[in-house]
């Protein structure tokens, strides 16, 4: 394999902007076909492996606002995705479970999410996937503290 090189005015956020619109342009299809967009697959992926997760931990979480994270919840849940609960604790919080609709399509999803996972990779060795998701997590780390965020992995 041919290394390309990269010109030295392309920076690091163009870089990781393309990944994510090639990303989302890799599942663009396959998201439609089970009926949810790129921009739900986080919400629905962690309130599957987390039932009851609130609002603000899916804010958290994620790394969206928590604005932002009200108005997607609230879509999943018209389209019949997500339903929330009063947080018997907290009256204010919004606690976030799975319908049976979402439970029934997690095998589709993650079958998806993989085999996107394949496509992007599929030009790099077992070595250089490990080596890359461990720049990334190192970049993610930083940025989260740089914005006075917790680490995140022990949550996912």
């Amino acid at each position: 394999m041919r290394i390309k090189m990269v010109k030295k005015h392309v920076s690091f956020g163009f870089m990781n902007s393309q990944m994510g619109r090639l990303h989302k342009a890799i599942l663009a299809e396959r998201l439609k076909a089970i009926g949810i967009t790129y921009g739900q697959i986080g919400f629905i992926m962690q309130v599957l492996r987390h039932p009851g997760r609130s609002q603000d931990q899916l804010s958290l979480v994620l790394s969206v606002d928590k604005g932002a994270t009200a108005r997607a919840v609230a879509k999943l849940v018209k389209e019949g995705f997500l339903y929330r609960e009063e947080n018997p604790e907290n009256k204010r919080q919004k606690l976030v479970y799975p319908t049976d609709k979402a439970v029934a399509m997690r095998d589709d999803l993650h079958k998806v999410l993989m085999e996107s996972n394949s496509t992007m990779l599929s030009g790099l060795t077992a070595d250089e996937t490990k080596q890359l998701v461990e720049l990334m997590t190192k970049v993610i780390d930083t940025s989260r503290e740089s914005l006075g965020l917790p680490e995140v992995w022990d949550i996912l």
